[in-house]
């Protein structure tokens, strides 16, 4: 038994307190006061003053291997992920070769990962058109949900699917208890593609909020008519926030996330030819980041990830690339919890607000199953509420 004593434990429902947690296993099995009697025999780690947290779980990620191992592999993306505390990540199926949409594809990801991970992974399956008839036997094995877009996805081999597509997803997955994401974009007609191309205005412009707000819509009817759980990935338009509060309110099942990068950056500060800060949907006005933070303070957004999304230098190529043609995805994975944790000092957020914003909230979106496929000695589990999680030092 390993036993990490401290001052300043963080313990759900609680705050910090002092507090011994005993670690069997590479698992917490109790967490319990700072004078529960020990064994002689088992090894205790004082961390003193330093505070005693969950890890983070960032439910938004992608790793690109096999197919892309170039843009990024298990190896670097969980040494990143490690070194900036997240202890599980879960991996979106695209845009690795081939994408996560069957099970022998699933089996083929997760026998690329196998011996390469630092962290804990875990895997969403990814909904095109024709799988639907995939998606329950993956469920079977312990995928957690499934992600979807409604617009061209960047990479072909994960094409769009339409209202068709998705009720019959969603029929598959009734009662199944397994969630469908959605990247929250639908084409309007409103979006401008005229301008310079290279400056970041242009991008913006071809981004409308609009096309959230119509994705939005349509993911809230789907939820209402089928009840299945529904959620929506890296709201950047503050917009939607309206009609998520009413579906929520009405007992509709959808959560929320928003990205690091969304709360920290603002279209009004991005130079032209930055093609770095190039992603979808895009980062919009500081007004905009405003009223994001204001809805995670209000709990209007369960989760806060990172949408780890990276490539070659070549697809960015900042002042060469253009915004219209350039890669969009923002490499963020080892910095969410910095992030956050200074965004928030003046804010009036808690330690207890951070664990449920990167840990507990993400933990219970992606679930606590164990992916079981024979002959795969790969076993993924999530981080689960304080009792069962991994837990991470920090300085207070």
């Amino acid at each position: 038994m390993k036993v990490y004593r401290g001052e300043k434990v963080l313990v759900d429902g609680v705050g910090l307190k002092p507090a011994v947690v005993l670690v069997q296993g590479g698992k917490v099995v109790g967490v319990h006061d700072i004078d529960h009697p020990l064994e002689k025999d088992w090894k205790v780690v004082d961390t003193g003053s330093k505070v005693l947290m969950p890890g983070v779980v960032d439910s938004h990620v992608h790793i690109n291997e096999p197919g892309r191992t170039d843009w990024e592999g298990f190896t670097t993306a969980t040494r990143a992920a490690a070194a900036g505390g997240v202890t599980t990540l879960v991996d979106m199926p695209l845009n690795s070769i081939p994408p996560t949409t069957t099970i022998n594809n699933l089996k083929t990801k997760v026998s690329a990962a196998a011996g390469q991970c630092w962290v804990d992974v875990g895997f969403w399956g990814g909904v095109i058109p024709g799988n639907s008839g995939n998606l329950k036997e993956m469920v079977h094995v312990g995928v957690p949900g499934f992600k979807c877009f409604l617009i061209h996805s960047g990479v072909d081999e994960f094409p769009a699917v339409t209202e068709e597509d998705l009720l019959l997803a969603l029929a598959q997955l009734k009662g199944t208890g397994a969630s469908l994401l959605f990247h929250s974009e639908s084409e309007t007609g409103s979006e401008e593609q005229t301008g310079d191309p290279n400056n970041y205005s242009t991008f913006l412009l071809s981004r409308p909020e609009e096309m959230e707000l119509k994705a939005i819509n349509l993911i809230i009817e789907l939820a209402r008519k089928t009840r299945v759980p529904c959620h929506i990935v890296h709201l950047s338009a503050a917009s939607a926030l309206p009609a998520i509060r009413k579906a929520r309110k009405e007992g509709i099942p959808l959560t929320v996330e928003t990205c690091h990068h969304y709360l920290n950056l603002n279209s009004e500060t991005i130079p032209n030819n930055a093609t770095q800060f190039k992603c979808c949907p895009p980062i919009r006005e500081k007004s905009n980041q405003d009223q994001l933070w204001e809805a995670l303070v209000q709990g209007d957004i369960d989760m806060v990830v990172s949408d780890h999304s990276p490539c070659t230098p070549d697809l960015k190529l900042p002042g060469e690339k253009d915004f219209m043609n350039s890669w969009g995805g923002i490499s963020s994975l080892q910095f969410g919890l910095s992030l956050l944790w200074t965004g928030s000092r003046t804010r009036q957020f808690s330690l207890q607000d951070i664990n449920r914003l990167l840990s507990l909230a993400p933990a219970k979106l992606a679930g606590s199953t164990v992916l079981n496929i024979s002959s795969v000695k790969l076993y993924i589990t999530h981080l689960c509420p304080i009792s069962k999680s991994k837990f991470n030092i920090y300085k207070s």
